[in-house]
């Protein structure tokens, strides 16, 4: 996929602390995930709970911000930096759960932050069993 010039600064949820079988993975991918985004010139801003992961390490991101992952934390972050995409995918069920909050309140709109990495109803229909269950049938996948 090409660079984007149009986007310059980009903000990347974290999964937050890491939970027996979630979590880590997640930090590996997003660690990998910010230094490929600054490696391509973006600025990245990070939002994480979780101080002892390889994520919030002063070199992966441009501005590194660890407050508990809430929907009003995420809003004052956005106000203060002002990124031009959300990166919600890396945060894992945290970070999907967040940006879709984000979205559906109007929050993103409001200031302009393109959601990258996966489309909102992407996630809704991941998250809602009878539209995924509609959608598998529409693919013709059997689902149980």
């Amino acid at each position: 996929m090409p660079k984007r010039d149009d986007l310059k600064k980009i903000m990347v949820i974290g999964s937050g602390p890491i939970i027996i079988g979630q979590a880590c993975e997640f930090d590996y991918s997003g660690t990998q995930a910010c230094k490929a985004l600054k490696e391509e010139g973006y600025e990245v801003i990070l939002a994480n709970s979780n101080p002892a992961t390889i994520m919030t390490d002063p070199q992966m991101a441009d501005k590194t911000y660890i407050e508990p992952l809430t929907v009003e934390n995420m809003e004052k972050i956005i106000i203060k930096e002002k990124p031009d995409a959300l990166l919600p995918n890396l945060g894992g069920q945290t970070g999907l759960n967040l940006s879709s909050e984000l979205s559906k309140k109007g929050i993103l709109a409001k200031y302009n932050v393109e959601l990258i990495g996966v489309k909102q109803e992407a996630i809704q229909r991941g998250e809602d069993r009878i539209i995924f269950k509609e959608t598998m049938a529409s693919l013709d996948i059997a689902v149980p």
